[in-house]
């Protein structure tokens, strides 16, 4: 059916229907409903998170790149098409928004940079992270409450597994991979390099880029502690992709990369032959422990209790900007088509400081806002504790 004349546009929503956007459910299926929902006498959609979230999430609060529309729910194109049919209807827009928390996911490219790297890590701010608690174990170090079993009962069954893919190092456990510092490349490689040596040859052109990517390693990890993680990243980044096709093009070096991760990975049954595992994952940016005892010095706010959400220092704002730039893109680019836009909030008293959020959120949006364009408005989820009052 072809849309009616559109109605003259309501200054603030009156009737909202929610969306929730997924892989089942994409910005097309919305778009081809837009008639039953117009002549339900619906003014607004209420559209669930629709950044990146992890893969296959049913619910898009689980963010992992706030820098991209999910393309699991549709392109940016798909989004522009809904945006115009809504304005075609005299409809508006209500965008669900996640300034609190993101996946603590493999999946999040920030959160695997600080896992690597630590505090010198240029997302370290980013994250809600104590890098100095009582603990001294836990000092430069995120306490990860992942494990089915104590740390000690985890290694000792060979569940931990280091692992190599693409020039890279990573720990595995069950699903979830953390990667390996910068400084530890060198440790693992240069395990039983000698007998590299005397099957290739200390000549041979193969062993020769070997060694050089070795020296590089080296270099690299002694310079970790007076050179920043964003300084560095450019010449690892060089030695992982030499190490990547070093490995693809001699099965020499794979064999030998293999042969290495078996060393370490140990034998199950055999709890001294974890040894170099153990002392690996020691030297790790993070600490892998126990799920049941998240609470022994967990160092990272969460989302509630949920050790896989965790808080965004959305005060900084570097990270303001990071988190809602694409946001506000996407807001600027419908009110220039007449699409009245509003922003719902979740979670907003996880923040650190509400009040301070909704000001500059409130501020950025009316700088958003084209000439003669609908402004954008905001409402907020509060969950109330029992007897507590409404401000």
């Amino acid at each position: 059916m072809a849309p009616g004349p559109a109605m003259p546009l309501p200054k603030a929503a009156l009737s909202t229907y929610r969306l929730q956007f997924n892989k089942d459910f994409r910005f097309s299926d919305a778009t081809r409903l837009l008639d039953y929902f117009s002549q339900l006498g619906i003014t607004d959609l209420y559209a669930s998170p629709i950044l990146v979230s992890r893969k296959g999430s049913g619910h898009g609060y689980d963010v992992t790149d706030p820098t991209r529309i999910d393309p699991e729910i549709g392109s940016e194109e798909d989004f522009e098409t809904l945006q115009n049919e809504l304005v075609k209807r005299g409809m508006g827009l209500l965008l669900d928004i996640v300034p609190n928390h993101m996946a603590a996911s493999s999946e999040n490219r920030w959160w695997m940079d600080v896992l690597e790297n630590g505090p010198d890590s240029a997302f370290a701010s980013y994250f809600d992270i104590d890098w100095h608690p009582p603990s001294r174990d836990l000092a430069g170090k995120v306490l990860l409450p992942v494990l089915g079993r104590p740390f000690g009962e985890a290694l000792d069954h060979g569940e931990l597994h280091l692992t190599f893919h693409e020039g890279k190092f990573f720990v595995r456990y069950l699903e979830s991979i953390f990667p390996i510092a910068s400084e530890s490349y060198h440790q693992v490689l240069s395990h039983g390099s000698e007998i590299l040596e005397s099957q290739l040859g200390k000549d041979a052109p193969a062993f020769q880029e070997f060694s050089g990517i070795l020296a590089g390693l080296a270099a690299l990890a002694q310079r970790a502690h007076t050179v920043s993680a964003t300084e560095g990243r450019p010449k690892l980044d060089a030695m992982r992709d030499r190490l990547r096709l070093l490995a693809s093009d001699r099965r020499e070096i794979s064999a030998f990369i293999e042969s290495s991760l078996g060393e370490f990975n140990g034998r199950s049954g055999d709890p001294a032959s974890f040894t170099l595992l153990e002392h690996l994952l020691s030297e790790q940016h993070y600490l892998l422990s126990y799920w049941l005892d998240p609470n022994q010095g967990i160092n990272y706010r969460r989302f509630f209790a949920i050790s896989d959400l965790v808080g965004v220092r959305v005060e900084d704002p570097i990270v303001f900007e990071a988190m809602h730039d694409q946001i506000f893109r996407l807001i600027s680019k419908g009110a220039k088509q007449g699409l009245r836009i509003g922003l719902r909030v979740d979670h907003i008293d996880g923040l650190r400081d509400p009040s301070g959020y909704l000001t500059r959120l409130q501020e950025c949006l009316r700088d958003t806002k084209p000439t003669d364009a609908p402004r954008a408005y905001v409402v907020v989820e509060k969950i109330l504790a029992r007897r507590e009052p409404l401000p």
